[in-house]
Parts: structure tokens; sequence; C-alpha cells
């Protein structure tokens, strides 16, 4: 038999009958593999929608990642009849179902010390899958031994649960044997974020730390006259303002807000703008590598003041998914016209090419170390607009926690939540536990500092809310009742919940924020209750006095409350790092302490 019976599956035993199906079809003469086909984009302009300006648009089935349906599978010990079961049905379809689409494709750069060779199989009735993550990444040989595979096949196959859940089983992870199984879900996402889990493994085992993080450059003119070149990194979960950040940039565009509101010129002070990577980097002592030679990044509510952003997913080159059209004909980002569940759609994506973007240079890897590291961790309770780390291990514990609010892109069920996701990238740890990896980064802070190349830290408030209403509740961590604060939710105009009450900050104090922290044009004060290890604007030149108030938190909380508030929080984030991030050392742990 071509296929082992579902009691005798392994994980081995998968590879070689899947190796077993393409040489018995080729035996033959039967076309089992489609290699690296030149007519992709001709077979999927059959499934899009072709917009007035030339770009093309897709659909999926579903308009989030399949993370709670993701199972990940280091060993045969580790296999339950669940993923047997799904195993068994992937291999039936292969080998019942036409050519296969083999796309090689490079992860990183040919100056990577951890490039990656990334092999997709892909089922051909998706060409557009194939095509479009084939723009995102570097050409690789086909005839080349991959590092990686992933096979694709997005169609239901009877789908078991995850065991011991309803949620049904959609991705089997397989890190220590280098490939992916993904089914029951068109979301591109699942393809490119399939490959940067096994990339972020890759980066580890090299001797790096694989970030879910945007990167950029810039030289600033700092308060002293001086030029100084920024490597700065935004690291952040779906929706909170990774990409926003990422790919902000300062121009003719938006110079006129920044004027008007905080009677500074960006421009004045800043130069030789560029975009290296939006999503996941390998961070290394030397300096910061990106992944992708594209993008794909969520689109939804982005105008012309977000120009690189506005500019690539306007481009006629532009591969669009989930992406409403416009009376014009044309793409259109506002979220009015589509649904998802009866929603409108919050998760509208792009890929689109970084050159036309307007601020790339062709390189994707920073130009020197990483100077300036960014942390968005939106919250509603105890946060600060903005603040400065000095404690590498407070800084590691920030990472290790992953704290932020939900987004409709991550799941509809965490939407307006709090939410831990360790390092901001959960779903996508595996091989190693995410211990290793803030171990890894904290090394790499400590020795920077210790050679007097420091990072600087930041953690910034994107879209939480500061002052927001809450109560106290019941609930159950662990197996043990505690009395946590709950922030008190209402329904948007769009259906979703968000903030009672509160402020927040707005992107543009964030740009100026992070822009004369880099200039040194910030006074600082030692945290209320951390003291040194965080410092807190005193003073930032553009912004009033009567504002930094407003996005103080101890201005609508006594520090009595604080004190309850934050013993809270971090009693949370243990019991989280417990749970997602085992065996951190106790001074990363029991940095936020007090």
């Amino acid at each position: 038999m071509l296929i082992p019976p579902l009691e005798e599956m392994t994980i081995e035993g998968f590879k070689k009958a899947f190796e077993e199906i393409i040489s018995a079809k080729e035996k033959a003469g039967i076309k089992a593999i489609d290699n690296n086909p030149s007519d992709l984009f001709e077979r999927a302009k059959h499934y899009g929608t072709r917009f007035k300006n030339g770009s093309w648009g897709f659909t999926s089935n579903i308009w989030h990642r399949s993370a709670s349906g993701t199972a990940v599978i280091e060993r045969d010990e580790d296999l339950k009849r669940e993923h047997k079961l799904l195993m068994l049905r992937v291999l039936e379809h292969i080998l019942a179902q036409g050519p296969l689409i083999q796309v090689d494709r490079y992860i990183g750069s040919e100056n990577c010390p951890a490039r990656m060779h990334a092999r997709l199989y892909c089922d051909p009735q998706f060409p557009d899958i194939a095509y479009r993550w084939s723009q995102i990444n570097f050409p690789a040989p086909p005839d080349e031994d991959p590092d990686v595979e992933v096979i694709h096949i997005p169609h239901y196959l009877g789908n078991p649960n995850v065991p011991g859940t309803n949620e049904m089983l959609r991705v089997l992870r397989f890190p220590h044997h280098d490939f992916t199984i993904i089914t029951c879900s068109s979301y591109q996402g699942e393809v490119k974020k399939g490959f940067l889990s096994h990339w972020i493994y890759y980066v580890y085992k090299k001797g790096g730390s694989g970030e879910h993080a945007a990167l950029k450059e810039f030289t600033v003119k700092t308060v002293n006259g001086e030029s100084k070149r920024v490597v700065m990194a935004i690291w952040g979960l779906t929706g909170t303002g990774k990409s926003t950040h990422g790919m902000f940039v300062f121009g003719d565009h938006n110079r006129r807000i920044f004027v008007e509101q905080f009677g500074v010129d960006p421009t004045e002070y800043v130069s030789d703008q560029v975009i290296r990577n939006d999503d996941v980097v390998a961070i290394f002592k030397d300096r910061v590598y990106g992944s992708e030679r594209g993008s794909w990044t969520k689109t939804d509510g982005v105008d012309e003041l977000q120009l690189p952003i506005w500019r690539a997913a306007m481009s006629p080159r532009a591969l669009h998914e989930n992406t409403e059209f416009g009376p014009d004909g044309n793409p259109s980002l506002k979220g009015e016209l589509f649904q998802y569940f009866g929603r409108p759609n919050r998760n509208a994506r792009s890929v689109f090419f970084l050159e036309d973007t307007g601020f790339f240079n062709g390189e994707i890897d920073s130009s020197a170390p990483l100077n300036a590291a960014v942390f968005v961790s939106p919250g509603n309770l105890c946060d600060y607009a903005f603040v400065r780390i000095e404690d590498p291990a407070f800084a590691a514990k920030v990472l290790a926690d992953g704290r932020t609010i939900g987004h409709p892109a991550q799941s509809l069920a965490v939407a307006g939540k709090e939410v831990y996701r360790s390092r901001y990238c959960l779903p996508f740890t595996m091989g190693v536990g995410n211990a290793p990896h803030v171990i890894r980064f904290y090394e790499i802070l400590k020795k920077m500092k210790d050679d007097g190349n420091a990072v600087n830290v930041f953690m910034v408030n994107t879209v939480g809310k500061i002052g927001a209403e809450y109560e106290w509740v019941k609930e159950n961590l662990g197996g043990k009742t505690y009395t946590m604060p709950a922030v008190k939710l209402e329904k948007g105009p769009d259906g979703l919940p968000r903030p009672v009450g509160g402020t927040g900050p707005s992107i543009y104090e964030t740009e100026l924020f992070l822009l004369q922290a880099v200039r040194g044009a910030i006074e600082y004060r030692p945290h209320p209750i951390w003291k040194g290890k965080v410092l807190v604007p005193a003073k930032v030149e553009g912004l009033t006095e009567e504002r930094l108030s407003q996005l103080d938190p101890f201005t609508y909380r006594s520090e009595e409350e604080m004190r309850r508030l934050l013993k809270a929080q971090v009693i949370k984030s243990k019991y989280y790092l417990s749970q997602q991030c085992p065996g951190l050392p106790e001074e990363i742990l029991n940095a936020m302490d007090f």
C-alpha cells in the first residue's frame, strides 16, 4: 500500500508515503508535480477580481489565521488519532488529486546567516496562493534540497477536531522534521506564517533571535546637532500598529499635521528613511536581517497619510486578499462593503512589493546593529502612552509577556480583550520554547550594553485607552481564584467591543514621541512604582503638559490603586508565562515585581 494504515502512521512514514505517491504517479506516466510553473499568475486570474487600476484581488474561506486549529508535533509519541487521521486524509487527497504546484523560494537575503530554502506544495485548484506567496520571497533553485516544506491542501477533508476541544484541526506543524501540513483554509497567511514559523526556529539554531517585528532605518539630527543612524525594530501583534509604525515615514504628506498640532517640523530632523521589512526579522549582534523581499500587510482603514502602505497597496502590481472594491472599480481600503460573519471585514490585506512604497533601496537587512527597539503593548488599565525601559531584564519580560489587546484579525473571540501572546509570536514559536528565544534576546541586549552600544527600548500604547473604566471581577487562573480588574466594554459603531472612557495617543503623537526620543529631545523621570527600571516622559518637545497629563495613568488613578492594578498584572502575566514561556531565569521572571 502506498498509504500506511491509520494506526501505523508516523511522521517519517507520512513523508515516505508522500514521496512514494509522487514516484508511483511518475512511473505510471502521470504528472505528479508541476515544478515552479511560469504561468501561475495566468491561472490565478481565473479566480480573481481585476480592479480598474490593473491590480488583482482574491478571497479566502477564512479571514484570519487558524492558530486555535493548529497542532505542533515534535515526535511520534505526540501523535494522537486525530492528527493521524488528518495526515491520512491529506495523503489520500494527494494520491487522487492532479499535480501539486511546487514553488521554491528563499527566506532571507543572500547575506543572511539564516537564509532558508522553503518549498511549497500547493493544491492545483489554488494557484493564487502559490503565486502570491512566491512574490513575497526570493527565487530559489528547484533542484536544490529544501530546508523546509509546506503542503497546503485548502479543502475540507472531513477534518477531526483538535484533541480534547471543539475546534477543527486544520494545521499540523513538525518543527523537528522540517515540514507543515495546512488544510481547510485558503488564507494566504497560513502559508506565509507557516514558513516563517520554521524560519524563526531556523534563526535560533543559527545563533540569532527570530522576532515578530518590523524593521526600518532613518537618520536623525540629534539635539546636539549630530547625525545619528537609527536602526529600529517594532514588535506587535496583528492589528496593534506594527505595520503602521514600521512603515511610517515623515514627509510633505504629513508635515502639516505635525506643524499644526505640535509646532514641530519633523522633516527638519529626519532624512534617508528606508523600510527594510514588515513582519519577521532575525536579530544578531552585528545587524538585523529581514526575511522577505515583499510584504503581505493589513490594509483596511489605510489612507494617503500612511503613504508607503497606501502607495504600495494602490499599485497596479498589488495582489489583494479580502479587499473590497469602490464605486470607481478600484481597490477600497475603507472597510465599508465586505463582511465576515455579518460584521464589517477587518482583515483586508495586500501582497505588495517594497519598492512600491517609495522607501525601499533594495536591501532588507540593516546597515548597522539594532539600536532602537519598540514594543507595541497596548493596555487599558495602568499603561502610559509611552515609556522608555532602562533595565534589559524588564525589556525581556515585556517581550516574554507579549501583552496586548485582541484584534479580529487574530480571532473574533479575543477582540477588545486583554491577551498575552508571548513574544508577540506565540502561535509561531516551535522547536524550542519561548524562554530560550527571550533569553537569547536578553543576552544580546546585555552584551550590546556592556560594549557601550546599548539599545534604546521603548514601550508604546497604541490602541489602548489610558484611564478607561474598569471593575473588579473574580477570575480563575490555574485553579486559583483571584480578584482581577476587567475593563468595561461597549459596542462600537462597527459592532466590535471597545473600552468605555479613557484616551489614547494618536499615530502622530506616538511617532512624535519616538522621533524626539531617538533625537534625545525628551526629559524623563522615574516611574512612580518601578522607579529607575522604567522612565516616563516628563517633557516632550511638541506635546503640552496638559496632553502629557492626559496620557499618564496616574492622572486617573491614585498610587495605591495603581499598585493594586500592577500587582494584578504581574500575577496574571506570571500565570501566562507559566503556560507560554516556562523556564525564564528569575531576573527576567521577576523584573516587574515591586
